[in-house]
């Protein structure tokens, strides 16, 4: 029984070792390790033969210190295809398309523009349908600012300039920016409303959005506003399960 928990001990000292790295701080010295660990050095020393032993992590011989392994990087593999975005969204849009009854898309940003990737489609007689592949605007509807808005200064600056109200997209660019919600009304033609957050890779960066989208006459600013707190709680829970812990 002795022998089990001590064994659980050095499991859960190896998982927060590996925990230590980050996208920030790929490399990392024995010295460092064993701060951040609160272990004594002969601890830790041990703890990295050990890791190093199963490819877990590799120590880099011009500076000495250490990063993660090849093993790793095959494992993220593996979780990164099982965590796939489609894949995990899918349950969760149908259920969203079901409750609020209006249509559920998923958008991934392509160059400059943006190109569905995943919807459903309400099961009104009048609807709201995109379908998949379609390549839509970055500057326009609350889809595309969403993913636009989280992209790098330069590629905002670039797009932003092809439009008339530049002054105006900037402002709303920063307002989705600071609370993830996008709302656009007959944007993308007249009759068309759509409420849109963006979901966050593991290293903090949008490649991809969810939105929903319906008929003016039915999907109102009204309805708009009391489903975006519901759409931006799935949206952060995709992104939780992708790996990312700001916001």
């Amino acid at each position: 029984m002795e022998g089990s928990a001590k064994g659980l001990q050095t499991v859960q000292r190896a998982v927060r070792l590996l925990q230590c790295f980050t996208v920030n701080e790929p490399e990392i010295s024995l010295t460092k390790l064993t701060q951040k660990l609160n272990l004594p050095k002969s601890t830790t020393a041990r703890l990295i033969d050990t890791l190093i032993d199963v490819g877990m992590l590799e120590r880099n011989e011009t500076n000495f210190n250490y990063k993660l392994g090849h093993s790793v990087y095959v494992l993220g593999r593996v979780a990164e295809i099982s965590n796939d975005v489609v894949q995990l969204a899918t349950p969760l849009m149908k259920q969203l398309r079901d409750e609020t009854n209006e249509s559920i898309a998923l958008f991934k940003i392509d160059g400059n523009k943006r190109v569905c990737v995943q919807r459903f489609v309400s099961l009104e007689v009048v609807t709201h349908n995109v379908s998949i592949g379609s390549k839509l605007e970055l500057v326009v509807g609350a889809t595309g600012k969403s993913l636009l808005a989280f992209q790098s200064s330069e590629f905002i600056k670039e797009l932003v300039e092809t439009v008339q109200d530049q002054d105006r997209l900037m402002q709303q660019l920063e307002e989705i920016r600071s609370t993830n919600q996008a709302l656009s009304i007959d944007e993308r033609g007249a009759g068309v409303n759509a409420i849109s957050s963006a979901i966050f890779s593991i290293s903090g960066n949008v490649k991809y959005s969810l939105s929903i989208t319906g008929p003016s006459m039915r999907f109102t600013e009204e309805k708009m506003k009391q489903w975006q707190d519901r759409l931006l709680k799935d949206a952060n829970k995709l992104s939780q399960e992708l790996g990312f812990k700001g916001r």
